[in-house]
């Protein structure tokens, strides 16, 4: 038996020597792998505080399957297990990956088989239930993701004890299970929900090049973090030709393979550039024949279907331009574990190559899907992730025409808007997928104060991208809208719904649960790790900080007014957002507590940027960003706020497109008039950009555009009103940023004497209108000066010079937001000595000599 202990345990282990004999021990199942062919493990871990002497008694794990209540294969467990070890326990034909520990027949399980550990025939934990067989799998209603099938679960951190009842309902209400991919495997041998130490090696066949007469090669190379060493097993890549199931020409891998190394074997007829490592016959190859790369003869990857004749090549349907003829294949950089069934169909559902044409070379002797030497394209943002493509475009996405059937439309009811909305924001909708989730979290969520992280929804928390996963500490997918209310399987649109997901911290998005939204912060607690979050378990109520109130409410009216159970959506229901709390089914609330969160928290930049960011990468948009006034429309009347009937006027606004930065303007509305006997007011406010100074009252706003560092768009509201009867109308216009400059000329002499006094005046002219200028002088090269300055005005004393020297002034002219320099120089003149002539031929070396010669002469008498 193998005992594998992390530096957390070794290190607990020794603190645990000096602890008293009251020290507890427990052992508890802490991962089971259930993952695809046999790759099949259990791991049982001590999380107590002290050593176990499995030998001072009878510690077993047996196996139930199928529903039966009779023990099945089981294992006796010896030897001692210190604090933070663990024992594990892996099917015999499981890939190498899985393969930590002993192997052992307890592993000989399904999703439907049960596991119960006992300590002289007393249980001490479980797995799954004893005494029932649930079908295929044991799953979760509340967490669509679980299942004991095709899945790798670790035991939650906060569980340091056993399930007793191996009777009892699995996973039960209080779910200690977390749920990782098919074929996970880096948590094996050490307790906890993380990964264990350093990431292994990972060997992969990495390309493939099947061209024209001898062009063949194939390349493997370490795709993992850790060094291969080679000669530790017998790595082997075989031949099957023609689909025989009998091993042809083969090679046997020796050396050692460090990270991102490659290891290439080519045909010896190969034309020169195809002659990279190694000549060998496992390359006699056409396009018919397989590949298959063994660990101690078990298969850790695959090219081609093994016992398969396929005729000329294997291709794909769903790619018309893949063969395994007459092409160059590399395998997809996001591919990170081998392909161990030989005998599956190739490339199979999920086609984990890029093809390239006949006779293409330059990709041999280097991982990744370029070319050596040339960059790699870009890698998923965060971990896990996938590369997407953008949909749309945020910069040219135009309002108008995007809501065109809203704002030129006339509806009977706000429910007749929400409807119209809805077909509005379904249209261009692209489904995501829940990985796919993770990408655009990055762009939407991104923190603006530093690109390589995001913000946490609830906490506020700036977190590295790449922290994002399950675990501890991690960030994760947050359904605002709960996904067990109306939308459970992935297969749904509403799961994937970008504009409902977001960045929050592991404890508290389970924390919130699928509580309703409703003030919580007198009747429940604050939420730990997230300051200004309220959470009411006995309400089943959760209240988010004050900055993001208004974001949450939005979403909520989103996903409202988006799913109305129409078809195409994959079986999304209705959903319904209610003025109540303690909902079910698809509904969710509360509905006029999120309607004064809108109110309280208005629509701000991040809004606007994370609505942008997912328009671009699943096309639609939420009109409750781009038109905050439309939440009163739809939701005013049911939370007591029913709009007035708009003012029937037509509003005529004169106003530039464009105005440069400092430059005055005027949005003209004085040619809006009422009807016979109306007297209109008018009341103008800013929206959105810098904010600028101007009257709001008055049907003509004059005003000063700001200084920008870029274009940058002004956006005013002016509402008109016959004083029973109002309308709103908007305003944009782009303010542009206009380089700083300023034309300079200076006056002053071109040379003086040492020691003379020097004034130098400046003139500037052709400077922007309307900018207050600002001056400043500083000597730039010289000997140091004396100076004084007032306003262009420079004075300063020729300082002493030894010979004639240069001095150099600068004059910068600010506006208070950019600066121009101009440069002015002088010569300073030395006073020659009475008698002193320069001598004959002194040049530049002359003169130097001259200086010399006294300490030459020094240096004589003091020898």
């Amino acid at each position: 038996m193998i005992f594998k202990p992390t530096p957390v345990g070794a290190a607990i282990a020794v603190l645990m020597g000096s602890l008293s004999a009251s020290a507890q021990a427990e052992l508890v199942i802490t991962e089971y792998i259930e993952g695809s062919s046999s790759n099949k493990a259990v791991e049982i871990s001590n999380l107590g505080s002290a050593a176990i002497n499995l030998d001072a008694n009878q510690y077993k794990i047996a196996l139930f399957s199928n529903g039966s209540v009779d023990e099945g294969n089981t294992e006796i467990l010896t030897g001692t297990l210190q604090p933070g070890q663990s024992l594990v326990y892996h099917n015999s034909s499981a890939a190498p990956e899985f393969q930590v520990g002993t192997a052992s027949t307890i592993t000989y399980f399904n999703g439907d088989d049960a596991l119960v550990l006992t300590k002289d025939g007393v249980v001490i934990d479980r797995f799954g239930k004893r005494g029932d067989d649930p079908g295929s799998a044991w799953t979760d209603p509340n967490d669509p993701n679980f299942s004991t099938a095709n899945k790798t679960l670790r035991r939650k951190a906060s569980v340091t004890s056993g399930d007793t009842t191996p009777e009892a309902d699995f996973p039960g209400a209080d779910n200690q299970w977390v749920v990782f991919d098919t074929d996970t495997a880096d948590g094996l041998g050490c307790p906890g929900e993380g990964t264990c130490g350093e990431a292994p090696g990972v060997l992969l066949i990495t390309e493939y090049v099947e061209g024209s007469s001898n062009n063949k090669a194939v390349e493997l190379s370490n795709v993992g973090a850790s060094a291969i060493d080679l000669d530790a097993a017998e790595y082997k890549l075989a031949l099957y030709g023609n689909g025989s199931v009998e091993e042809g020409n083969s090679e046997i891998l020796t050396g050692t393979l460090a990270p991102g190394e490659s290891i290439v074997f080519h045909n010896s007829s190969a034309a020169p550039e195809f002659q990279v490592g190694t000549a060998s016959t496992v390359t006699y190859f056409n396009g018919d024949d397989a590949l298959v790369l063994t660990k101690d003869g078990v298969v850790i990857d695959r090219f081609g279907t093994r016992g398969e004749d396929p005729g000329s090549a294997w291709t794909d349907p769903n790619d018309p331009n893949f063969s395994t003829a007459n092409k160059t294949l590399r395998r997809k950089a996001s591919v990170t574990a081998g392909d161990t069934n030989a005998e599956a169909p190739f490339p199979g559902d999920d086609n984990q190559w890029l093809v390239f044409d006949t006779d293409t070379a330059d990709g041999l002797g280097c991982s990744g899907e370029s070319a050596c030497g040339e960059p790699e394209p870009d890698p998923a943002p965060c971990t896990g992730c996938e590369v997407l493509d953008k949909v749309a475009d945020a910069s040219t996405f135009n309002p108008d025409e995007y809501y065109s059937t809203i704002l030129n439309g006339e509806f009977a009811s706000a429910d007749a808007m929400k409807d119209a909305l809805s077909g509005v924001i379904q249209t261009g909708h692209k489904a995501l997928t829940y990985k796919g989730v993770w990408t655009v979290l990055t762009y939407s969520d991104e923190d603006p104060s530093n690109p390589n992280n995001v913000i946490e929804l609830y906490s506020g928390t700036s977190i590295s991208k790449f922290d994002n996963g399950g675990n501890q500490g991690d960030w994760n997918r947050e359904h605002v809208w709960p996904k067990s209310h109306g939308f459970p399987s992935e297969s749904q649109w509403g799961y994937t719904d970008a504009h409902h997901l977001r960045p929050t911290d592991v404890s508290v998005n389970s924390t919130r649960s699928n509580y309703d939204f409703d003030l919580s912060s007198e009747t429940g607690s604050e939420v730990s790790g997230a300051p200004g979050n309220y959470v009411d378990g006995t309400r089943g109520t959760f209240e988010p900080r004050d900055a993001v109130k208004g974001d949450v409410a939005r979403i909520m009216f989103y996903m409202d007014t988006r799913y109305q159970g129409a078809e195409g959506d994959g079986s999304m229901p209705d959903l319904v957002l209610v003025d109540a709390i303690g909902t079910d089914g698809s509904e969710a609330g509360k509905l006029c507590t999120l309607y004064q969160w809108h109110i309280d928290d208005p629509v701000d930049d991040a809004d606007r940027q994370r609505n942008d960011a997912v328009y671009e990468y699943q096309g639609n948009r939420n009109p409750y960003i781009d038109y905050p006034e439309w939440v009163k429309t739809v939701y005013g009347a049911q939370c007591g706020d029913a709009p007035l009937p708009e003012l029937d006027v037509e509003v005529i606004i004169d106003a530039p497109a464009k105005v440069d930065e400092g430059g005055a303007f005027t949005l003209d509305a004085s040619a809006t008039v009422g009807g016979e006997g109306q007297v209109l007011t008018f009341s103008w406010a800013q929206v959105a950009g810098p904010e600028v100074s101007f009257s709001a009252e008055g049907a003509v706003l004059n005003a000063v555009a700001p200084v920008v560092d870029a274009d940058t768009p002004l956006q005013f509201e002016l509402t008109v009103s016959d004083g029973t009867l109002e309308t709103t109308e908007a305003v944009s216009l782009t303010v542009t940023n206009v380089p700083f400059t300023v034309d300079v000329a200076f006056a002053g002499p071109e040379s003086v004497m040492e020691g003379e006094a020097v004034a130098i005046s400046a003139t500037v002219e052709n400077a922007p209108e309307g900018q207050t200028l600002s001056y400043r002088w500083e000597q730039r090269s010289g000997t140091p000066a004396e100076f004084t300055a007032d306003g262009l005005a420079l004075t300063l004393t020729a300082p002493d010079v030894t010979m004639d020297q240069q001095l150099e002034f600068a004059l910068i002219v600010s506006n208070g937001h950019d600066d121009v320099e101009a440069m002015h120089s002088f010569r300073v003149l030395n006073d020659q000595a009475p008698g002193w002539t320069e001598p004959d031929g002194a040049g530049a070396l002359g003169g130097l000599g001259l200086l010399l010669l006294p300490l030459v002469w020094r240096r004589r008498r003091q020898a």
